[in-house]
């Protein structure tokens, strides 16, 4: 009886082992379908499961936040919870730790508050500030604030390194959220910033979310480790004159390089991080060593 029990043990066991690969299977097609999502008989076909598994798998997976259907296409795209795990595999890769230095020399350079975020789904989420020298602040961004991708500095300049087509979801999904909580960000603007974002190499938040609050931002994303993140300067309004609104931009351009090249470093070997950042980049778009970095607030 023993040996029945021990048999049923096994079977349940490796039945338990294939579900999970399957559903590993799905996720992956899920997410990498990126912004155009994946139907449903695309994943029958990709998996060679059945119709009524992959739909089990994919409810599964909608259960638990890894996936959603959008009811417009009744396509499946990846979940904010794909997301969430991906901030904290962050950790993995030492994202504060990398960014550390970075904050403390920008605040002391520029004099304002430096601060850390990354994309979570359609939130920028900040994870770290450093103050600066300056007595006047602006406190509106703290670590542990979320908002929807595109609100302040950090938001804009992650929202502009995203797709045209990931922009306007990003928009759409947060859209009741802008309506009630942001009324004066609205879609039309936020696509105007993304545009002005991408052209001039930088853009900037001149006090939208709460007057008197300023703030420039750049963004990057590494694919090797999945993280998008940007380094912001935020401050009083006197603080962001035009020629100090430059001299800002170019702090930050640099900081993101350093960035760039530490988070290169934790994902290669030195020699190879070494030889990716030298290349040459773009002052306003740039694909260096297979990191996509877009300069925005």
């Amino acid at each position: 009886m023993s040996n029945e029990h021990g048999g049923d043990g096994q079977a349940a066991g490796t039945a338990a082992s294939q579900t999970l690969d399957r559903a590993v299977q799905v996720l992956q097609l899920v997410t990498g379908s990126r912004t155009t999502g994946i139907g449903l008989s695309d994943l029958v076909k990709a998996t060679g499961l059945t119709k009524p598994t992959t739909r089990r798998l994919l409810l599964a997976l909608i259960e638990n936040g890894l996936v959603e259907q959008q009811p417009e296409d009744r396509r499946y795209y990846a979940g904010a919870e794909t997301y969430a795990l991906g901030v904290l595999a962050a950790e993995r890769f030492g994202i504060r730790r990398l960014a550390a230095d970075s904050l403390v020399r920008i605040a002391a350079r520029s004099g304002d508050a430096a601060l850390l975020s990354v994309q979570r789904g359609y939130e920028s989420v900040c994870l770290a500030r450093e103050e600066g020298t300056y007595p006047l602040r602006s406190h509106v961004l703290q670590p542990g604030d979320r908002h929807p991708i595109g609100v302040g500095g950090g938001g804009l300049a992650l929202l502009a390194i995203l797709s045209d087509e990931e922009v306007e979801r990003a928009l759409a999904v947060n859209a009741a959220r802008f309506a009630s909580d942001y009324p004066g960000l609205t879609s039309e603007l936020l696509r105007h910033q993304v545009q002005e974002t991408r052209e001039r190499g930088y853009g900037l938040n001149p006090g939208l979310v709460v007057k008197g609050s300023y703030g420039i931002g750049v963004a990057l994303h590494d694919p090797r480790s999945g993280i998008s993140a940007a380094l912001t300067i935020a401050g009083v309004e006197s603080r962001f004159t035009g020629a100090r609104i430059e001299e800002m931009a170019a702090i930050l351009k640099e900081e993101v390089e350093q960035l760039e090249m530490r988070m290169q470093c934790a994902n290669t070997s030195p020699g190879t991080a070494k030889k990716r950042s030298a290349e040459k980049r773009d002052a306003s778009y740039r694909v260096s060593g297979g990191t996509k970095i877009v300069h925005g607030s």
